[in-house]
């Protein structure tokens, strides 16, 4: 990671702080992690240097650990990535060559010797025009340029949707026809968004981007949150009772900004396609047994009932064991089985793909992995994963089924060897041995293969395996003994 945005603070200017203990966060390309000191002494730290929502990159001191009776040094100037951190003559330099630095990769810290003297926190943020932290922010979330936005005062949400609206060449026209509304939605379409102006109201960035994109003139608009803060439901209010004019051709067309997320999947997919040979294989199996387990669970009162990919998280964790081929990774010279079964969870967020780890999946019961799961895809939607949640996966599981999906085919998590996709549940009515229609649940299961690691034959008898497992009896597989 070269850069990333700096979210905050845990620690107070003066508190004393040990080893291990958490300093600030950043977020990264797909987390947001704690950084933790590599040494103990006194924090201290300029408050609105870096702020929250700066870039920030790795290299530049942003505070200093203290030792007893140490005297605080002056806090360079936040300066651009590119350019290193002058020495300043008046500025003492640290004796000993020990610095907590921000990681390169969000949850690494470089482990450097450390002496008596500051020790400096380094993280360096560029050097932008003034503007609050929710403005940079937005700014980011929308792929505004801050820079040309200079001059007098501070910049407002106001001047980066007009900047983005030009960018795109999406001005609104200044009048437009509107249905008989309430005063509320008063507010309508203006030919830009407003002009800056220290009395606007505050507003969200995410509503901010909405009225942006709606065409409605927030600075009008009394806000229903904190302090009166205009959130994004008090545009979709207004936005509601406006009639919009007909798309034209240009209307139609817009630029989407890319956000670090979205470039990192796309770098992780690409990746994966020019490094792997891969082969999707797909089968229809039985999962009855699985539908009837949850239903019992539902009768009983059960607080914690396993999701369908809870379940085939256990289960493929058994599979993989019987067939260790598809837990191994490709070398060079050599192809490395894994002995452990940590098994990633595609999760759909606002933000992009992120696929949290369930480790030792083997070892845990279907409950301890539906805890953990539950807790892994909140935390994956709030953005609030760590590195660690996201790293040493040895297989990974998607689930398109609620999306009424049947089988596709998943790209391999590279450096993994292989993905297996869920699809929907149908119920297709069969004739019992006694003659009499029953239905039965069956699902489409779709597996991506690296070929170099091993052959169509080894994989399809995994999907045997596994469509074994699933037919089984998930009573005596998984279900806690108080429910048998």
């Amino acid at each position: 990671m070269e850069q990333g945005t700096f979210v905050g603070w845990l620690k107070k200017n003066g508190d004393n702080v040990q080893p291990g203990e958490p300093l600030f966060t950043l977020e990264g390309e797909k987390a947001i992690q704690e950084i933790e000191a590599v040494d103990a002494g006194t924090l201290h730290f300029d408050a609105t240097n870096p702020a929250e929502g700066n870039i920030v990159a790795v290299g530049a001191v942003i505070g200093y650990l203290l030792a007893v009776g140490e005297t605080a040094p002056h806090i360079p100037p936040r300066l651009t990535p590119a350019t290193p951190a002058p020495q300043s003559e008046s500025v003492p330099r640290p004796s000993g060559s020990g610095q907590l630095r921000s990681p390169h990769d969000v949850g690494q810290v470089s482990n450097l010797p450390v002496s008596h003297s500051h020790r400096q926190v380094e993280n360096l943020p560029h050097v932008a025009p003034p503007a609050s932290p929710a403005v940079r922010r937005l700014a980011r979330q929308l792929g505004v340029d801050l820079a040309p936005l200079t001059s007098a005062g501070r910049i407002s949400e106001a001047d980066v949707c007009r900047r983005y609206l030009q960018s795109r060449g999406e001005l609104l026209p200044s009048v437009i026809e509107s249905k008989p509304v309430t005063p509320l939605a008063s507010a309508i379409r203006s030919s830009t968004v407003p002009r800056r102006s220290r009395n606007l109201p505050t507003i969200s960035p995410r509503a901010a981007r909405s009225a942006a994109r709606l065409g409605v003139d927030w600075t009008q608009l009394p806000g229903t949150g904190s302090q009166g803060r205009i959130r994004e439901r008090d545009v979709l209010a207004v936005a509601d009772n406006i009639v919009a004019p007909p798309l034209t051709t240009s209307a139609a067309t817009r630029t989407i900004p890319i956000t670090p997320l979205r470039r990192a999947i796309a770098n992780r997919m690409v990746t994966s396609l020019q490094q792997t040979a891969p082969v999707t294989l797909t089968t229809q199996i039985d999962v009855s047994s699985l539908v009837e387990f949850r239903d019992r669970l539902k009768q009983s009162g059960e607080s914690l009932i396993p999701s369908l990919t809870d379940c085939f998280v256990k289960l493929t964790a058994l599979a993989l064991c019987e067939h260790p081929t598809l837990n191994a990774r490709w070398r060079d010279d050599a192809i490395k089985l894994i002995g452990e079964i940590h098994i990633g969870i595609a999760v759909d967020t606002d933000a992009g793909l992120l696929v949290p780890v369930v480790r030792d999946a083997q070892r845990q019961t279907v409950f301890e992995i539906a805890s953990q799961s539950r807790t892994l895809i909140e935390q994956a939607r709030a953005r609030r994963l760590t590195a660690q949640d996201l790293q040493g996966g040895t297989f990974t599981i998607t689930n398109l089924g609620s999306l009424e999906i049947d089988a596709f085919t998943p790209i391999i998590n590279f450096p993994e060897t292989a993905i297996l996709g869920l699809g929907r549940i149908r119920a297709q009515p069969i004739a019992s041995t006694a003659d009499s229609a029953r239905p039965r649940h069956h699902m489409t299961l779709s597996l991506t293969f690296d070929h170099r690691v091993l052959d169509g034959a080894p994989a399809a008898r995994f999907l045997q395996t596994l469509s074994r497992l699933t037919a089984a009896d998930s009573q005596s597989l998984f279900e806690p003994t108080s429910h048998r």
